[in-house]
């Protein structure tokens, strides 16, 4: 082909045909030009799909990195998630009024020496091991690493797809870091126990069935309350509840940031907007979802009661997986739960406004109470005046979906008494497993 081309130059030289010669040179400067750009097209091409390739690969191994991740996160948080109610159990075992809830309310034969039956004690010892028990997630950042240092992570700049990887990291740090923390106070808890050298911890944590209250004459039982009630335990019985919430939250971001790597997107999708809205903003003005479950608080909330006899007349006793609540009969008694700890206070209030649908999930002890149900913003008497919904519970667990919108014309927007059980002129007894909004 060159040697054609040539031919033709001295061709049109030897003729003398110069203005025809300039304009087949120039043509060819062209036809040069033009097939060095298509080659530089085609290695920036070839560089941007090796590029693609390459930030593929890295992202590819960060997912499999989540998806070992996420695997640990679930196991470690629904192994704290049973063990949580039963710590919260133990002190309550020797409490004189968990065996008299359980007679009244159960009909159960409670014999003087229930609290420290075997089972309990063996319920107690087991729960106090379990708890002293530390578990570590120990995430996989090889790949977020890798693509961090390898250069191609700014081809994701600006997209929603970096700031959830960041958002997501930035996470697991924070968790891994409180998770160390509560492990060494775990530690910590176990070492002083031990040095205590408590009396009675021996045949504490000696399970099965030997009467060690007759081997000790009698001395057994009071050993067992200064064993609970030491001070060593205060870290097993403090539950962070802001672990079961961060790690709650870094399986919602680490699912939606999987799920956005294997599809190819780079910006989120409805679907992943509506996974990432369950991701609850500890450092932002709005409210947790979950008031209770497992019949305890999560620790945002608080709870009173109150009634037309005073305050009296209403009982409410944790029972391990629920909380219940006696009324005795008067005019109108009420159990609620408000925004934040300590004193009630009207002004401090949450807005709402981003939930639909309140879900308690109820069950009368014998069937056929009647209750009603309301909320209270800042601006409601506190005359009963408030809007309610009425329900009757069955002796079967329930769950009761209440539209937000059922309370109208209450300000959801400005919340501060978040869910009330009401009870009217009869004597009745109901257990709460969860309370949440939607």
């Amino acid at each position: 082909m060159i040697k054609f081309f040539r031919k033709i130059r001295f061709e049109m030289m030897d003729q003398s045909k110069i203005g025809k010669y300039f304009k087949y040179a120039f043509g060819e400067i062209i036809l040069v030009v033009i097939g060095i750009l298509i080659a530089i097209q085609i290695n920036n091409s070839n560089q941007k799909r090796l590029d693609r390739e390459a930030l593929e690969g890295y992202l590819n191994s960060i997912a499999q990195n989540i998806e070992s991740d996420l695997k640990k996160a679930e196991k470690i948080n629904e192994t704290r998630l049973e063990l949580f109610p039963r710590i919260s159990l133990v002190p309550r075992i020797i409490a004189p009024e968990y065996s008299q809830t359980l007679q009244e309310v159960y009909g159960q034969d409670i014999t003087p020496d229930f609290p420290y039956s075997v089972d309990n004690l063996d319920f107690m010892s087991q729960t106090i091991n379990d708890a002293w028990k530390k578990y570590y997630l120990t995430p996989n950042l090889s790949g977020f690493e890798s693509l961090k240092s390898s250069g191609y992570l700014g081809q994701l700049q600006g997209t929603d797809l970096e700031k959830l990887l960041f958002d997501y990291y930035n996470l697991l740090d924070e968790l891994t870091t409180l998770e160390n923390n509560y492990n060494e106070s775990l530690q910590s808890s176990f070492d002083d126990f031990v040095n205590a050298s408590l009396a009675g911890s021996v045949p504490f944590f000696s399970t099965g069935t030997r009467d060690w209250n007759a081997e000790l004459d009698g001395k057994f039982y009071p050993m067992v309350d200064e064993i609970i009630n030491h001070p060593t335990l205060i870290p097993v019985f403090f539950w962070p509840y802001e672990l079961i919430e961060k790690y709650e939250n870094l399986l919602r971001r680490g699912q939606a940031l999987q799920k956005m790597i294997l599809s190819g997107e780079k910006d989120f999708t409805e679907e992943i907007n509506q996974t990432l809205a369950l991701v609850f903003d500890e450092y932002s003005e709005e409210p947790y979802p979950k008031v209770i479950r497992h019949g305890f608080d999560t620790g945002y909330y608080g709870f009173a009661t109150a009634s037309a006899y005073n305050d009296q007349g209403v009982n409410m006793q944790y029972l391990g997986t629920h909380t219940i609540v006696q009324f005795i009969e008067q005019p109108w008694a009420v159990a609620y739960w408000y925004v934040g700890n300590g004193v009630v206070d009207p002004n401090r209030v949450k807005d709402y406004s981003k939930f639909k649908t309140l879900r308690l999930k109820l069950k009368g002890v014998l069937g056929g109470e009647k209750i009603a149900i309301s909320i209270k913003d800042k601006s409601n008497p506190t005359d009963g005046s408030e809007t309610k919904v009425p329900l009757t519970l069955t002796n079967q667990w329930n769950i009761y979906d209440i539209p937000l919108s059922s309370f109208a014309p209450t300000q959801i927007e400005e919340l501060f008494l978040v869910t009330s059980i009401i009870v009217e002129n009869q004597a009745c007894t109901i257990e709460v497993e969860s309370i949440e909004f939607l």
